[in-house]
């Protein structure tokens, strides 16, 4: 299967699982996610999946540790640095020794190296899968801040002792004082390669600002490429690669003041960009472990078992899952990480840390990493091995999103999605309360205020007979203005003649289908240009001809400018709930038809000035809402990043500021 085509599935599969996942709100993300991977394991080129570890570790963990890194808040990391590094570290190295014994006893087929490689493989948390399972849930700040910043680092202690474990059975020798070594080389080396590697891009970054080329074009392909290039350097140094991602990431995050001199256009390019990346990425992971495990369950049934049966297999996943959380939670109770809990709230806090030691894409990369073939034969056990992180990852994933929701309340705010309705729709009608007591001109007013209402998101599509019910009435009152305006000698019989057959025109243009539509602009250009061979013939000046076009769409604003008003001072006065997409798309139509006759030379900078007359009142009102406390603080900020985004995106796109 083309590479490019499996991509696009993948893509496909992530994007419908993210749908399903604003439906099914009893299952977390992963969990979906992983179903999906179960589902594409059926269509015939996915039946057989194998991942590649070096390019997962490379193409999708990479870049999701530095965004973790980059979105750490460093002071609160400095303040529990010491309980991070226990957890990261030390409990880390205890899980992995304790439970490797244990799997060896479970095992007793198996080599001691390979249960410690299984332990290995077992014990890093994923905050990705954390956040999936908890992201609906009232997870006390402490708790939540010590899983995070321990799956941050206690990766690197889980592939380190992996390979040493690995090495070990490879070689048949074990050196603890070298291991020690080692494992400190990897860790430390890692940090010190990102931190390095991380300062120096954040320098280019600062120098790009400072010479005023700091445009999206350059800056968001090197940040892009940045968690790639410090990964295969610390890869070369023999250093960990995802620490040193993680150490660049925090680099980032400690010059976010600085970095914020960047262009406004830059730094929401960069955020948007890296936002769907990693939401991508985050679901690769979890589907392709479910595209892998039917091949797993596949190789251990048709390739011969060489430890029992898969009942015993998921048995053992279940044991070594338990032991871990009971591990955890002692480590928390002994206090060898002094978590700062209120006393009222310890038994409690050290349950979730222990129950949330949440496993995903570390192990699933670590697990598939194990060579296929050793020394010209199948690699022992290899299976047997992958089947056993596989039920822990999936028991990780299922037991805290059963339990946990029984424990903890949903997560609250202090405002609802009503209060954001109600405050947006507030916000938008007191922005065009003021948009119209600046009385300009009408028809650019209306064009603003259409756009201001598309900030609102209610507009349903309008039906379409109750759509000409009321144009057929606009038009009605047209004839009306159009006779009163002959009677009153303003213009004359011709020019109503002329104005009325346009209207009819595009008023039977309105009840064309796409087909009947489509013929007839092709009808008329073959008319057109029937035409043009005549004048040629005839030898018509063509100067002529355009004078006369010219005179007769002056003769048509003359009486637009008249008409129109009326027209949308009629639309206003029977606007109501029922009717309120149908008149704004009547509206467009009148506005649209008014600009085709309309030479205004101001009409841009009449727009440009309403906009800024516009969201400059938004921010007005949500600091009057805000000092009358009508809302709270996390609300406003919610509403001014909303005007915010609004106003950047009509700065960048509308052709008004172009």
């Amino acid at each position: 299967m083309s590479i490019v085509f499996f991509v696009l599935i993948l893509i496909i599969a992530t994007v419908f699982s993210n749908a399903l996942d604003t439906k099914i709100k009893f299952l977390p993300r992963a969990i979906i996610q992983i179903m999906m991977g179960l589902a594409l394991s059926f269509i015939p080129n996915f039946n057989h999946f194998n991942l590649n570890p070096e390019v997962f570790m490379l193409a999708i963990i990479a870049p999701l540790m530095f965004y973790d890194g980059m979105n750490t808040n460093i002071v609160k990391l400095k303040r529990t640095l010491s309980n991070t590094f226990s957890l990261a570290i030390g409990l880390a190295v205890v899980t992995i020794i304790l439970v490797g014994y244990l799997g060896y006893a479970l095992l007793p087929h198996i080599p001691i190296a390979l249960a410690f490689a299984l332990a290995a493989i077992i014990t890093p948390t994923d905050a990705v899968a954390v956040s999936s399972v908890t992201e609906n849930l009232d997870l006390p700040n402490e708790a939540m801040l010590s899983l995070k910043n321990e799956s941050l680092f206690n990766d690197a202690s889980g592939i380190v002792m992996f390979d040493l474990a690995l090495t070990a059975f490879h070689t048949g020798h074990f050196s603890p004082v070298l291991s020690i070594f080692n494992y400190l080389y990897v860790f430390f080396g890692g940090l010190i390669v990102g931190w390095i590697v991380g300062w120096l891009f954040v320098r280019l970054q600062l120098l790009l600002i400072e010479t005023d080329i700091d445009n999206p074009n350059i800056i968001v392909p090197i940040n892009f490429i940045k968690p790639f290039a410090i990964y295969l350097l610390a890869e070369m140094f023999d250093t960990s690669g995802i620490l040193a991602v993680v150490a660049a990431g925090l680099i980032q995050s400690t010059q976010a003041q600085s970095l914020r001199l960047t262009s406004t256009k830059t730094q929401m390019v960069s955020k948007t960009t890296y936002e769907i990346f990693t939401n991508l990425m985050n679901g690769f992971v979890f589907i392709l472990l479910g595209v892998s495990f039917p091949t797993v369950i596949y190789d251990i049934t048709n390739e011969g078992r060489q430890v029992s049966s898969l009942g015993y297999l998921i048995l053992v996943g279940i044991i070594l899952y338990i032991v871990m959380i009971i591990i955890r939670y002692l480590w928390v109770t002994l206090k060898l990480a002094n978590i700062r809990i209120r006393p009222a709230d310890k038994v409690l806090n050290h349950f979730l840390i222990a129950i949330n030691g949440i496993h995903g894409t570390i192990t699933l990369s670590m697990a598939f990493s194990i060579p296929i073939v050793l020394h010209g034969k199948i690699f022992p056990f290899r299976n047997d091995i992958i089947f056993i992180a596989a039920t822990v990852i999936i028991l990780s994933l299922l037991v805290p999103s059963i339990i946990l929701p029984l424990m903890l309340p949903a997560k609250s705010y202090s405002y609802s999605l009503e209060d954001i309705s109600t405050y947006r729709q507030k916000m938008i009608e007191y922005a065009i309360k003021r948009v119209h007591d600046a009385d300009e001109d009408p028809v650019e007013t209306q064009a603003v205020i259409a756009t201001l209402r598309s900030q609102q998101s209610i507009l349903q599509r309008p039906k379409r007979n109750a759509t000409y019910k009321i144009l057929q009435k606009c038009f009605n009152l047209e004839e009306k203005l159009l006779q009163e305006m002959v009677d009153n000698g303003e213009i004359s019989v011709k020019q109503q003649t002329f104005y009325e057959r346009m209207s009819l025109f595009q008023s039977f243009q309105l009840h064309q289908s796409f087909i009947q539509h489509f013929m007839y602009r092709a009808r008329f250009y073959f008319i057109k240009l029937s035409h043009r061979f005549k004048r040629r013939i005839k030898r018509v000046d063509p100067l002529v001809v355009t004078k006369k076009f010219n005179n007769a769409r002056d003769e048509l604003a003359q009486v637009e400018n008249e008409i129109s008003p009326q027209i949308f001072a009629y639309l206003k006065e029977h606007l109501n709930a029922d009717n309120r997409a149908e008149i704004h798309w009547i509206e467009e139509y009148y506005r649209e038809r008014h600009r085709r006759f309309q030479n205004n030379t101001r009409a841009n900078e009449i727009q440009e000035e309403l906009f800024i007359n516009a969201f400059q009142n938004e921010y007005n009102f949500i600091q009057e809402q805000l000092g009358k406390k009508n809302i709270s603080r996390e609300l406003a900020s919610l509403l001014y990043e909303q005007v915010s985004n609004d106003e950047w995106v009509y700065m960048q796109n509308d052709s008004i500021y172009a």
